[in-house]
């Protein structure tokens, strides 16, 4: 598929989206929602992609829904004239397909949160497995400023990130989040000089692009699944995934290389 909102490049078993309207700080729209969705699917089928990686193009990560206008933005539900359950399948059609397929998409992600992450586009990156920042990521829940609150999964993800207090109130309050606050609050993982952002970013991708990809898979499947299910229930599903990869020839590679002392070279079979 040819994206004009949207930049995907693959190499070494990474791929790499970028939001692609750095002159509205790559702010969310009818045009480029349905690329971006477009994009990580073409990811989840490519058996080649390892790793995703997620980023803006310019000064922004993305500055959220695009409020300055235009048909199918969130601006243009202020008129009023709209009924609730046309609004309702509005917003599931316009917020649902990024953060889901991000979040459900069987490979290790990682946001380069090279700018501000505002409103829908914080979501965008808390939807990715691991967000790397540098002195200029800056994050905002913004929903309640705008009289509204989230449609693309704060409420689900962030509290699981940050723990229920600190999310209650940056969702409440609505205020900005400096990067060194937000690697203290775990909303990075790490921070990195700008200059050295994509960098650090690609060589943490590189090396889980170089790990076993069944078992990468796996842990992310089991990770997400274990925050919905008892104990029991998660043992169950764990013992599962361990006798299927037992069986794979990256098993067999695993053991050999530990036996020989060298490093493994995997293929996800």
């Amino acid at each position: 598929m040819a994206y004009k909102y949207v930049l995907l490049n693959k190499e070494n078993h990474i791929a790499t989206i970028t939001l692609n309207r750095p002159e509205r700080l790559n702010a969310l729209g009818q045009f480029i929602n349905p690329e971006i969705e477009a994009a990580i699917k073409e990811v989840g089928q490519d058996d080649d992609v390892r790793v995703l990686v997620v980023t803006g193009a310019g000064r922004a990560f993305c500055a959220g829904g695009d409020f300055k206008g235009g048909e199918g933005t969130p601006a243009s539900y202020a008129d009023g004239k709209k009924r609730p359950s046309e609004l309702a399948r509005a917003v599931r059609a316009y917020t649902r397909g990024i953060a889901w397929s991000l979040q459900s998409l069987e490979i290790p992600t990682i946001a380069m949160v090279n700018g501000a992450a505002v409103g829908a586009g914080f979501d965008i990156a808390l939807a990715c497995d691991m967000r790397i920042g540098c002195e200029n990521s800056r994050f905002r829940v913004a929903w309640t400023s705008r009289a509204l609150t989230t449609a693309f999964g704060t409420t689900w993800f962030l509290p699981r990130i940050v723990g229920l207090g600190i999310a209650t109130e940056l969702i409440y309050t609505a205020r900005m989040v400096e990067a060194q606050e937000a690697l203290q609050l775990h909303i990075l993982n790490r921070l990195a000089p700008a200059k050295d952002l994509q960098r650090e970013t690609m060589a943490l991708a590189e090396s889980l692009a170089k790990g076993p990809p069944l078992a990468l898979r796996q842990s992310k499947i089991n990770i997400y699944k274990g925050l919905e299910v008892d104990l029991d229930t998660a043992l169950a599903l764990l013992a599962s995934a361990q006798s299927q990869l037992f069986l794979t020839d990256d098993f067999v590679e695993a053991t050999r290389a530990f036996q020989e002392k060298r490093e493994p070279v995997f293929k996800g079979q």
